[in-house]
């Protein structure tokens, strides 16, 4: 069973969100239901106190670089039994002193946070992307050397929200050039008339949007543009977009007269990133956000109507969570000073949702969503609920 443990006072911070290395590889497979259930146990933390012991943070820092090293190694070789066992050490080793550093070093807290979660996801699959792992473990040595070097913070709450909302806007610009740059091989296949590819390479345009969703509504007609239903739609004969490409591929089984809705797609998506780069964000608009869209996906989404066609709806949750935890991470210094319960709440409720929506994978792909039983549905209806109320709660301390 692959479980990721956490403590009674730790933060269950498996950041889906900036997992991508899972999601992205996530379109829908076979219905097989029967992986383990991912389940949070608690055990004790052994090489910190959340008081913040900076000895025992550069200790396990120290540590956690010398198993990554390791790992780095086996993924050179495409040892896949070494990868799966470093890869579940180092989560292990992560748990054993993160309380410490994220009370200590909130902002190097998150940036570890993000990479260890793909890392240790990848060692419950029997398929690993090597290429795709070795780019991440690389990023969490680099995000490791940041911690080990990093000074205790002198600055105040709101300096410490200044720049994780610049972080969290790093993050959306990353996004953005990924959707674009996604959304242009998803266009090419469908020129091509290359329905097969298309149809792989939907999904991983698709989470890419789905992960910036949270702020998408703030750029006017570009949001509808790019993901309007069919049923959103003011003229169905002008309707364009993801979701008309993706009625041609499963419903009407034919690529022909794409063309042009594919050219439109990457220029609308073009347009996007450009105005991610000028754009101005906050703490408030962030949360407020995430927690519409979380709502969203708990109320209408969760219906099936996102991907009436596809399917692929597991995809889009699993990146609305993401982008959502990202936004949350983004506010750690915040929770931490005025309301740490209502932060521990949040950690318990992503962790579990995530772990809801793990169950539902099969080597890294998501199972089709029409698949689902009505009290699949209702669960994730439920603890997605659960997530809008508690980021809701977070309004009131920014």
């Amino acid at each position: 069973m692959n479980v990721r443990k956490r403590t009674s006072l730790s933060r269950v911070n498996a950041i889906l969100a900036a997992s991508l290395l899972a999601v992205m590889l996530s379109a829908c497979g076979n219905n097989d239901t029967n992986k383990p259930a991912a389940t949070g146990s608690a055990v004790p933390s052994q090489s910190a106190s959340s008081s913040g012991d900076t000895s025992a943070i550069q200790d396990g820092t120290t540590k956690l670089q010398e198993q990554t090293t390791k790992l780095q190694e086996a993924i050179e070789q495409k040892n896949l039994d070494e990868v799966k066992k470093l890869g579940k050490a180092v989560n292990e080793d992560w748990l054993s002193y993160e309380n410490a550093v994220r009370q200590v070093f909130p902002l190097e807290y998150t940036e570890v946070e993000k990479y260890v979660m793909p890392i240790f996801s990848a060692s419950a699959y029997d398929k690993v992307d090597f290429d795709a792992l070795k780019v991440t473990a690389a990023k969490l040595q680099d995000a490791l050397t940041a911690l080990k070097n990093a000074k205790p913070t002198t600055a105040n709450t709101n300096e410490l929200l200044t720049k994780a909302v610049d972080n969290y806007k790093k993050y959306v610009q990353e996004q953005a050039d990924g959707l674009v740059a996604q959304t242009k091989l998803f266009a090419d296949a469908v020129k091509a008339g290359n329905a097969e590819e298309a149809k792989r390479l939907y999904p991983q345009a698709r989470v890419y949007f789905e992960t910036i969703e949270p702020i998408a509504e703030s750029f006017g007609d570009l949001d509808p543009r790019i993901d309007a239903r069919l049923a959103d739609a003011e003229d169905p004969n002008t309707w364009g977009g993801f979701h008309r490409i993706e009625k041609a591929l499963w419903a009407d089984n034919s690529l022909e007269g794409m063309a042009a809705y594919a050219d439109q797609l990457v220029k609308d998506t073009q347009e996007l990133q450009a105005k991610v780069a000028t754009f101005e964000l906050d703490p408030k608009t962030m949360v407020a956000g995430a927690m519409e869209l979380l709502n969203e996906a708990a109320t209408s989404k969760i219906t099936g109507e996102e991907e009436i066609y596809s399917h692929t709806d597991l995809v889009d949750f699993a990146a609305n969570v993401s982008g959502s935890k990202t936004v949350y991470l983004a506010i750690i210094p915040a929770l931490n000073e005025k309301n740490p319960d209502l932060g521990k709440q949040l950690d318990t409720q992503f962790v579990k949702m995530e772990q809801t929506l793990l169950n539902y994978q099969t080597t890294g792909q998501f199972v089709s969503y029409d698949k689902l039983t009505d009290e699949q549905i209702r669960e994730i209806s439920d603890e997605l609920s659960q997530l809008s109320t508690l980021m809701s709660q977070t309004a009131s301390i920014l």
